[in-house]
């Protein structure tokens, strides 16, 4: 497979893995089926990868299948060269940024990495912070309007105990858990081409996220 053909580099450039992906499958003569089976996937699920155009894409899918077909993780937008600055110090190469960023994001929600308000609610938001990151791993596998259904009930949920919880330290530790949640509800509406859920999952993402006085949530979201 030559990763440097015209039609590799304009689907890289423009973030069109499916693409790449379609053609470095067709290369090794594998059916979706097979290459589903391989990664975790439906066909189905590979199909739509396939087709979805220079959209988002979940970044661990993209790895499982990059090391699957041996395709330079580069060419998909999860690793790349240093960043390079001009002298005003604007970035030159944010795609590639963006794409370690997200893949990051994917593979570990953003509050798995800093400190938690520990009290006595704290099992709680951690037993409703697993069942996100859940949710998020069904996501290659899973057609987006069947998991939406159940991600919707998930942040209901979440959102009700924030309503009702005891202590402001509670509610405070809720808000984050619903922001993650809710910016999930916000990917698979985008996936479904429901834009305008989409922004408004990803608004209420963000006014949690503020609620949650975690500046790393905040900033992330």
């Amino acid at each position: 497979m030559n990763w440097n053909s015209v039609a590799v580099r304009e689907a890289s450039r423009t973030g069109n893995y499916g693409k790449i992906i379609e053609l470095a499958r067709t290369h090794r003569r594998l059916t979706q089926l097979q290459l589903g089976a391989a990664c975790g996937l439906s066909q189905s699920a590979v199909s739509r990868l396939e087709k979805r155009g220079s959209g988002p894409y979940a970044m661990d899918v993209l790895l499982r299948i990059s090391r699957h077909l041996e395709i330079p993780p580069a060419v998909l937008g999860l690793a790349g060269p240093p960043m390079r600055t001009t002298k005003g110090g604007e970035n030159v190469e944010r795609r590639q940024f963006l794409g370690a960023a997200a893949a990051i994001a994917v593979a570990a929600p953003v509050l798995a990495v800093v400190d938690h308000v520990m009290d006595e609610t704290e099992p709680q938001a951690a037993a409703l912070r697993l069942a996100t990151t859940s949710y998020r791993r069904l996501d290659g596998s899973t057609p987006s309007r069947e998991l939406a259904e159940a991600v919707h009930a998930h942040l209901r949920l979440i959102q009700g105990l924030m309503r009702t919880a005891p202590t402001e330290a509670a509610r405070t530790g809720l808000a984050g858990v619903a922001s993650e949640a809710a910016s999930l509800a916000a990917w698979l509406a985008w996936d479904m081409g429901d834009h305008g859920s989409a922004r408004s999952f990803y608004g209420a993402a963000i006014k949690a996220a503020r609620s949650s006085s975690n500046p790393l949530l905040t900033a992330y979201q």
